[in-house]
């Protein structure tokens, strides 16, 4: 697992069921994934099920799938239909599910270690796993590490029961001031349920957001707790398919990728915003100081990154700025404001996209199934690429290149021609951009790599924090809806695709840029609110995605929302939902 995406697994398929029965308030039928029907007594207890052969499989079940939404193994089902499918380890929700119990596991166990005096938070995703600091910011000791691990084998060895668990309003207000949790605290004063849902383990509670394990058994020993390479806080690991535990701490984490979640909690504490609920209350008491901030942020950013570029074209060092990022990541507009920053720092700037040098479709490589890989770094006419760069280099003028998506054919541009000017440089975006067998034939040196991406470090509560996939899918669902009138179902069938490309092509190389620019702005979703909730909500419920978008929708009305006329012209945001000035 990269930090950016999810790990690329199969899916649970969903089953529909033919007819519907005449209603009888004392039965359930039941749809297996195998097309098979049986009646139970209602209420039916899940567990019931598991004697059917479509649950026996040697994997771990992890959980079942009713009617396109993820339950846990001893939920009680009251409805009259049901069709279900295991939930297994190694599919998307499957893990999605076991990681989730780790974690309350872990929260429980960091209790014992340290009561209500020390507080710890999940704060980002690493290489199969996440990073846990404390709350006051100290450094983890061995002893500390040592202890609140084995805390946790002893409460997976018991086979305590995660339970869920409804508390009042105020019994929670209570409970979280007691147990010292802000983040918790901040949510709940700012969204006031009357009933607040919670996961329990052994005595302890968390906000409950989505299905656990029915007993932390099941965890195994399938995890490690250790401390991270530089001492600054724990790597909570476990297994993925295909993937097993690193073998040291640096292998897990992403240098520049820690060091931008730690500039972007430094900028976070000075602005007094670290959870949702900040957000929220900020929004109440009006929202007009905190965008202009992180809309400020960003510019000052981008014009640190110009500066530092400036000097190393001027010195005549740096020819090349080559681009690269995951899907919705803004890639555009900051090209754009990097751009005009450093023109006004006096550099030209030439701009090329590696999307006009693929190779003609007849041309193009396959993979495995027969389809045209146009992901794959073959597909791009690299010789030609290098050529114009080098020829741009010497001062020679070249002609533009263009290719016809709709044709599958490139073309020149002999009317037109492109000339590097002393002072300049060539600036240019792609999904291999940070990969240096793109421009193998430019030295190192010449070469400035930017890799940009949505990294909040927003948390919902000490223990879930908001994962940089799901700013992507909202930016993505918008402006697919917006510009191709695509369906947020639609945008859900390509994301396995792109993944897998961003796996593959983009995030083995993040270490290799000489700068890391985050794009997220922790108040965008409020302001993608009214954009992307009515198109989560068309994802029907027999669609395969119905359970990513119900957990898309559920994370989205943690926030408030908020008026996109704050949002300015200028904002990266409006890349995606339109109105920008550089369109």
């Amino acid at each position: 697992m990269s930090t950016f995406t999810s790990p690329v697994l199969a899916q649970t398929q969903v089953v529909s069921a033919s007819s519907i029965p005449h209603l009888d308030f004392k039965k359930t039928q039941v749809t297996f994934s195998d097309g098979s029907v049986e009646f139970f007594q209602r209420p039916l207890v899940l567990s019931q099920l598991f004697d059917h052969p479509t649950f026996k499989k040697s994997d771990l079940l992890i959980a079942v799938m009713v009617n396109g939404r993820v339950h846990a193994k001893n939920e009680i089902l009251k409805i009259g239909i049901a069709n279900v499918t295991p939930v297994w380890f190694d599919s998307v929700e499957g893990l999605s599910v076991f990681r989730r119990s780790l974690v309350v596991i872990t929260a429980s166990a960091a209790f014992k270690v340290f009561g209500s005096e020390i507080g710890i938070v999940f704060d980002h995703h690493v290489t199969n796993g996440y990073k846990i600091k404390k709350y006051n910011e100290e450094e983890f000791t061995q002893e500390e590490c040592d202890n609140i691990k084995s805390q946790m084998t002893q409460l997976i060895k018991n086979d305590v029961p995660l339970t869920h668990e409804v508390l009042s309003h105020s019994e929670a207000i209570h409970y979280f001031k007691e147990t010292n949790r802000p983040y918790s605290l901040s949510l709940l004063e700012s969204i006031n349920e009357d009933k607040v849902h919670c996961s329990c383990c052994d005595g302890f509670l968390t906000l409950f957001f989505r299905p656990l394990l029915t007993s932390t058994g099941d965890i195994g020993d399938h995890f490690d707790l250790r401390l991270s390479a530089k001492k600054d806080g724990l790597l909570l690991i476990f297994p993925l398919p295909n993937k097993p535990i690193p073998s040291v701490s640096e292998s897990s984490e992403f240098r520049l990728i820690s060091q931008s979640y730690a500039d972007s909690n430094e900028v976070a504490k000075q602005i007094g915003i670290e959870c949702v609920g900040d957000i929220n209350k900020s929004i109440l008491n009006g929202p007009t100081e905190t965008v202009l901030m992180m809309e400020n942020r960003q510019d000052l950013e981008i014009s640190q990154i110009a500066e530092k570029i400036s000097v190393r074209v001027k010195s005549g060092e740096v020819k090349l700025v080559s681009i690269a990022g995951p899907s919705a990541s803004g890639k555009t507009t900051f090209s754009k404001k990097l751009g005009a920053q450093l023109k006004l720092k006096g550099i030209t700037t030439v701009v090329l996209s590696t999307d006009n040098y693929f190779k003609n479709r007849e041309d193009s490589p396959v993979d495995k199934d027969g389809n045209y890989d146009f992901e794959c770094l073959e597909c791009i006419r690299l010789d030609a690429l290098n050529g114009d760069l080098q020829k741009l280099f010497r001062g020679e003028a070249i002609h533009p290149v263009l290719f016809d998506f709709v044709k599958g054919k490139y073309s020149y541009d002999t009317t037109n021609y492109l000339k590097l000017p002393k002072n300049g440089v060539v600036v240019m975006e792609g999904l291999h951009g940070i990969d240096e067998n793109l421009t193998a034939a430019i030295p190192r040196k010449q070469k400035y790599f930017i890799f940009i991406a949505p990294m909040t470090q927003l948390n919902v509560d000490e223990y879930n924090f908001i994962g940089n996939q799901v700013f992507r899918f909202y930016r993505r669902i918008i402006r697919d809806y917006l510009t191709r009138n695509n369906t947020a179902s639609k945008t859900f069938e390509k994301w396995r695709s792109v993944a897998v490309g961003e796996e593959k092509y983009i995030f083995p190389f993040v270490d290799k840029a000489d700068t890391i620019w985050n794009s997220a702005m922790d108040y965008e979703p409020s302001a993608l609110y009214t954009y992307v909730l009515p198109l989560l909500k068309t994802v029907h419920v027999d669609d395969p995605n119905y359970n990513l978008a119900c957990d898309l929708l559920k994370t989205l009305q943690f926030f408030m929302p908020m008026d996109d006329h704050m949002v300015a012209k200028t904002s990266l945001l409006r890349e995606f939902i339109g109105g920008s000035v550089y369109e």
